[in-house]
């Protein structure tokens, strides 16, 4: 699904999918990452997906990889580690230039790209998660939303709705030949 979704919706043409693990062996992890690991191998090339194989989560980051896959328990342990370390770089960042007169001084010709770069860092920039493999769009907000946070979270629904995301997957779950979804 987040194949066929980063196709549609962000024109990669063989976006990097990656199964999140403690271990980029495929012989690590639990009986169920080592069972979608095997499921995504066999399958693709039926699936015409570029699976990479087993991730660790440092591997998020290093653009190696388009979408990560994992359960919904390990993917929001790590999503909320991420949203912590991303506020643990802003407040350490700001607290270092902040230390002293210099500090401050040194850094004004570089906050445009501070900035930028806490922008990245930022989740409530990103609105909320798009919930895939429903038969509408449904985008579910942080549960820590503000209105900031809310406000991209409509704007990622609204987008959600005109790339017309789900009737797109739809359409090419219809394509895939039906034995390769059974297995």
């Amino acid at each position: 699904m987040s194949s066929i979704y980063l196709k549609n919706t962000y024109k990669i043409e063989r976006p990097a999918i990656g199964l999140l693990n403690i271990g980029t062996e495929e012989t690590k992890g639990n009986e169920l990452t080592k069972e979608a690991y095997n499921l995504l191998k066999e399958n693709a090339e039926s699936l015409d997906l570029n699976f990479v194989g087993n991730v660790e989560g440092r591997d998020a980051f290093s653009g190696k990889i388009d979408a990560i896959v994992t359960d919904g328990f390990t993917g929001n342990v790590f999503l909320k580690t991420t949203e912590g370390l991303g506020k643990f770089v802003k407040r350490s960042l700001t607290e270092s230039l902040k230390k002293n007169i210099f500090s401050i001084i040194g850094a004004i010709p570089c906050m445009p790209a501070i900035n930028r770069f806490a922008k990245t860092m930022d989740y409530k920039e990103y609105g909320g998660a798009l919930f895939l493999g429903v038969k509408k769009p449904v985008v579910k907000a942080h549960g820590s939303s503000d209105e900031y946070l809310f406000y991209f979270t409509i704007k990622q629904a609204e987008d959600f709705v005109k790339n017309k995301a789900v009737d797109k997957m739809i359409e090419e779950f219809e394509k895939i030949p039906k034995k390769s979804l059974t297995n």
